[in-house]
Parts: C-alpha cells; sequence; structure tokens
C-alpha cells in the first residue's frame, strides 16, 4: 500500500526496535492527499529525518499496519519513497 499526503506534524531522531533490530524513525501525521481529511500517523523507518517539512507531500510505502481498538487508531510503518 502507498499512502501519500501533507505531512501536518514531524519528530525526529527517535528509535524503536523493528523486526528485533534497533532502528531509526521519523514519526509524522500526514493529511492524505484523497482525503485531507483524514490524518494517519506514520513512523517512516531507517531515517533520523527526511528531507520534507511541514506542509510538504510524502509519499510512504506502507510495511506494517497497527491497529489500536482501544484508542480508536490506525498506525502505519512504512519507507519513504521518492517523488
Amino acid at each position: 500500500m502507498i499512502l501519500q499526503g501533507t505531512i501536518v506534524s514531524k519528530q525526529t531522531g527517535l528509535t524503536a526496535s523493528f523486526e528485533g533490530q534497533e532502528q531509526p524513525y521519523v514519526l509524522c501525521v500526514v493529511a492524505r492527499l484523497e482525503h485531507p481529511e483524514v490524518q494517519s500517523e506514520v513512523r517512516i523507518i531507517g531515517h533520523t529525518d527526511i528531507p520534507q517539512g511541514v506542509g510538504d507531500v510524502v509519499k510512504v510505502e506502507v510495511v506494517r499496519t497497527i491497529t489500536d481498538r482501544h484508542a480508536g487508531v490506525v498506525r502505519f510503518d512504512g519507507h519513504l519513497l521518492p517523488d
């Protein structure tokens, strides 16, 4: 699945364990291009920062979807794709 949208917020320099290995990631909230009212939380794996900033469009290949039923939130892990 490809997720593409405008960055609403961005946190850099984060780390977490992905598939048993500690890796850097950037946490972004993205307003989807096809439905701007739908905002998705995306962890972009393998980067301490990305060149796109708040207000820029980002394109991410989703590798994992995480559903938090208690909070009613769907989060995505993915890799940054070129424009």
